[in-house]
């Protein structure tokens, strides 16, 4: 599953995001300029183009001079709850779902 979120950008100001590993931002209309925390290449992105981050990073964002953007992002995985299975002599305590 993926969480997909939208943004306008309509100032020139710097915005700055923590994003996970394999997030994805697409460029809908404009051009926006990115760059990561602790690297010296900027990124520019015209419409219909993207960018994945290879590992978790810190990134600015601007708009050039307007932009519409998405980032897609794996959804948060749920662990799967623990279930612990009755044994014979147990009272319905250790059965799951129990009270």
């Amino acid at each position: 599953m993926v969480r997909i979120e939208h943004f306008e950008l309509r100032t020139p100001d710097v915005v700055a995001l923590r994003l996970p590993a394999g997030a994805v931002v697409r460029v809908g209309t404009g051009r926006l300029w990115l760059t990561q925390e602790g690297r010296s290449e900027d990124v520019w992105l015209q419409a219909h183009g993207s960018w994945t981050a290879p590992q978790a990073v810190s990134v600015r964002l601007s708009a050039e001079p307007s932009v519409d953007f998405q980032i897609a992002q794996p959804a948060a995985v749920r662990r799967a709850p623990r279930i612990r299975l009755t044994r014979p002599g147990l009272d319905m305590a250790g059965a799951v779902g129990a009270a």
